[in-house]
């Protein structure tokens, strides 16, 4: 798991989910399935979470590897092969539905992409996005308030910039 996992694992932990984190099925692996219990200890949410951030994105979401230029269908059809790779492949769905059965979310976390475009695409097929900074800026902007030690460390380091700018 990189750093940007572990923040994004750590932000859902202090919003009460429990979470497997790298849940291999064969060579195919889920970055994070997060699960929230009711009162009653009943799975009142679940998400199956992948992430993919970089600050100076290259390549295109899915397809080929290639940062040369894709008009939109182009665009369209690399989000619709990641999905079909990281979200529908029957190893994966199999192993998330073993797990937590059939009601769950599909959501995508990224920084910057090639094409912003991109977005759209993966709300069109039901995933729902969010961008990493979001979850920096609410981790930066709520002192102490989390219920683990992780995120308040991750806070620490988003406001040693802001220590060195006085």
């Amino acid at each position: 798991m990189d750093i940007i996992e572990d923040v994004v694992a750590g932000w859902f932990n202090s919003k009460g989910y429990f979470l497997i984190k790298n849940l291999k099925s064969g060579v195919n692996e889920v970055d994070i399935l997060a699960v929230k219990l009711d009162d009653n200890q009943k799975v009142s949410d679940a998400i199956h979470i992948e992430v993919q951030c970089s600050s100076n994105p290259i390549g295109y979401i899915g397809g080929t590897p290639s940062a040369k230029k894709r008009d939109a269908s182009g665009v369209e059809v690399g989000v619709v092969a990641y999905i079909d790779k990281k979200f529908n492949n029957p190893k994966i769905t199999g192993v998330v539905k073993s797990l937590i059965g059939n009601k769950y979310k599909k959501m995508f976390i990224c920084g910057k992409l090639k094409e912003e475009e991109t977005i759209k695409y993966f709300k069109k097929n039901g995933i729902e996005v969010m961008r990493v900074w979001e979850i920096f800026k609410e981790i930066k902007a709520n002192e102490g308030d989390y219920k683990t030690g992780e995120v308040n460390r991750y806070h620490q380091l988003l406001h040693l910039n802001d220590q060195n700018q006085k």
